[in-house]
């Protein structure tokens, strides 16, 4: 549908509904696909889904890169620590 804007958020819900469909390279590619649709608000949480995507995937290499990039803009995130 042409003039629909999709905002950050719904970036964000598609990955997490990929993640519990357990397709999760469709998940982290759709944060991919759209990262100049992220602000700094919405970076973070956005990352944390292809975060999340790597690490349920059993991918552990991705989900360090994940959380190396994360850490950089918010090295306090709980989730991330053990990636580190």
């Amino acid at each position: 549908m042409k003039g629909i804007k999709v905002s950050a958020q719904d970036h964000i819900n598609r990955s997490a509904a990929l993640r519990g469909k357990g397709d999760y390279f469709l998940a982290a590619l759709e944060i991919e696909n759209n990262r100049d649709k992220f602000d700094d608000v919405s970076i973070v949480p956005a990352l944390l889904q292809a975060f999340y995507a790597a690490k349920e995937a059993g991918d552990r290499s991705e989900a360090e890169n994940y959380a190396r990039e994360i850490a950089a803009l918010d090295p306090e995130v709980p989730s991330i620590q053990d990636f580190l």
